[in-house]
């Protein structure tokens, strides 16, 4: 999550140009994970401020004339990855890692009229990465209805019971060969690794880098 010290926002804020639309600028909310357009909307420079300093977006409401944060009330926060400002400096690209659904009605973005079907985005591995966000805030900022948030709170070794228990629950599933029950149970232990990995501090690239480390090891041996 993008957080930025005083000089370093002061620095960015400085290259906004607010004075085109009466002190606010647009600005586009993208999902980092996807590329997903998420939504639009106006900044202040207050709201942009706040934005840079917690690494949650923070916009102006036009009807409410007031501050909002994203995810205020349903906890769906839209965590900063990234800002980018366009070429004539009054418009600002978010890419975040988007907590929950984004748009009011409980779709994933706010843009979901098209004039013509488009075809659905295909899962993979980032939507790892886009969990593993979630889990972090969780972590940060526990909730009571917050699963990760409760398990957590019980120490590290709940988690490590979690990982044991899902362990047994594959192996079982696997020799009743029932595929459905070996893929729910395959995703609750990596959600439960990510957990502990969270839990511990450590990141989820690492796994990714193990895993690279050791693919062109045996492709580079394979070669000899």
């Amino acid at each position: 999550m993008l957080k930025l010290n005083e000089s370093e926002i002061n620095k960015f804020v400085k290259k906004v140009n607010f004075e085109k639309e009466d002190g606010l600028v647009p600005v586009i909310v993208q999902d980092v994970s996807n590329l997903r357009v998420l939504m639009q909307a106006y900044m202040n420079e207050e709201a942009l401020r706040l934005t840079l300093a917690s690494g949650k977006t923070h916009f102006w409401s036009r009807t409410k004339g007031r501050l909002w944060l994203k995810g205020e009330e349903s906890g769906h926060h839209s965590l900063v990855q990234n800002a980018i400002l366009d070429c004539d400096d009054d418009a600002i690209l978010f890419k975040v890692q988007q907590i929950g659904p984004v748009c009011h009605t409980g779709e994933d973005s706010c843009f979901y009229k098209p004039i013509k079907p488009e075809e659905a985005v295909e899962v993979d591995a980032k939507l790892l990465e886009r969990i593993f966000d979630v889990i972090k805030e969780r972590i940060r900022n526990p909730t009571e209805k917050s699963y990760v948030s409760r398990l957590t709170a019980k120490g590290e070794d709940a988690v490590l019971q979690k990982i044991g228990e899902e362990a047994v629950e594959i192996i079982l599933a696997a020799k009743e060969n029932k595929p459905k029950e070996i893929t729910h149970e395959a995703a609750d232990e990596i959600f439960h690794i990510m957990v502990l990995f969270a839990q511990k501090g450590y990141t989820i690239n690492s796994i990714f880098e193990e895993l690279e480390r050791r693919h062109k090891k045996k492709t580079e041996f394979s070669y000899k």
